[in-house]
């Protein structure tokens, strides 16, 4: 790694990183008002995207799309910042927000529901933008329209295989996991294309995620019943930690401890002390609690835990490390937000929206 390569990039991250929300600020928010929290989030950073809603449109809504909005803006402003390679990852991991506009039509087509209504539901992000999103949600009828009029994107293109399975059952979920998959690969490769130690940090990380994604799969498979197959169906491409064979094995095992002993097997006999602590964690919920969302936001909590130690380990030094950390870092801190204004909107008593938060101890 060059430091050079860095002398636009660390500045924007770094200043980026000083914009995050205090915890104790967030946890704050969550026994006030939605007026209140309103007013509170236009004296952050988020005031830019917030200010644009119209005074008649103030809703939880309306608010959650503006932080996601300033999320993807955080992602574009430092991907303009960063040198080639590094640039190229970024543009690819929008790629997952593309994604997520796409869906949305999915589901818009699947249910029948209007174009004006669809749009409520579509953050425009990169090449699927409003204007491209209205566009294929005006000219198309079914599933396969949508399909045909993303054809230039070359993520969409294994969809048409896993056509059949949603025309045979009307269940959105083959497709959504053949794109999630499909980007998932487009990602990893843009990773291949990145040089030295940087690249063996992009893969760390992104490895985590995707981790966390395929544990998620094969615990609510194994709470729901579903038969093994079905589960490996719905898996992401494996990581370099936890392999297919380790997937394939934690399938296979006769509950969800041992499920999880099985898939952490590896990082314990290879002493990755992030993987040892989120297994430590998964087993102790489940012990407690026995609930699958509980589980899913242990998850959730291992991986932004595991991105603030990353901020802390990576920031003396100039690399990805601290570029995908702090892009973690944000995520989840737009996610609580979003809880947060929808909890306050809703009512929801406070311990209840509390307990959903993604926040680290």
């Amino acid at each position: 790694m060059k430091a050079w390569k860095y002398k636009r990039l660390m500045p924007t991250v770094l200043g980026a990183m000083l914009e995050l929300l205090d915890r104790n600020d967030i946890v704050d928010l969550v026994s006030r008002s939605f007026d209140y929290i309103y007013s509170i989030l236009t004296k952050t950073p988020y005031l830019i995207e917030i200010s644009k809603i119209p005074l008649n449109n103030i809703t939880a809504a309306s608010i959650q799309n503006a932080l996601l909005k300033n999320y993807l803006r955080t992602i574009k402003t430092i991907e303009e910042n960063s040198p080639k390679d590094i640039s190229y990852l970024l543009s690819t991991i929008m790629m997952k927000f593309e994604a997520d506009n796409i869906k949305s039509i999915f589901r818009a087509k699947s249910a029948g529901i209007s174009v004006d209504e669809a749009m409520n539901f579509i953050i425009p992000a990169g090449r699927m933008d409003e204007k491209r999103c209205r566009s294929v949600l005006e000219n198309s009828k079914h599933i396969m329209d949508v399909i045909e009029l993303l054809s230039d994107l070359d993520y969409t293109h294994s969809l048409k295989d896993v056509l059949g399975d949603y025309e045979k059952t009307g269940i959105l979920l083959p497709i959504e996991t053949s794109l999630a998959r499909s980007i998932y690969k487009q990602i990893y490769k843009a990773v291949g294309k990145i040089k030295g130690k940087d690249r063996k940090i992009a893969q760390t990380i992104l490895g985590l995620e995707i981790d966390s994604m395929n544990i998620k799969v094969i615990l609510r498979g194994k709470f729901l019943g579903i038969a093994e197959d079905q589960i490996k169906h719905y898996l992401l491409p494996a990581s370099s930690i936890i392999g297919n064979k380790d997937l394939e094995n934690a399938i296979k095992t006769k509950d969800i401890p041992s499920s999880i002993d099985s898939l952490f097997a590896k990082a314990r006999y290879d002493a990755i002390q992030d993987y040892q602590y989120m297994s430590t964690a998964l087993l102790k919920e489940y012990e407690s609690s026995q609930s699958l969302s509980r589980l899913e936001i242990v998850l959730d909590q291992s991986l932004l835990k595991t991105s603030l130690r990353m901020l802390q380990r990576y920031t003396p030094y100039f690399n990805i490390g601290l570029v995908l950390a702090f892009l973690n870092a944000k995520w989840f801190e737009v996610k609580n937000l979003r809880v947060i204004v929808r909890g306050a909107e809703a009512k929801i008593p406070p311990d209840r929206i509390e307990s959903l938060l993604i926040l680290p101890d």
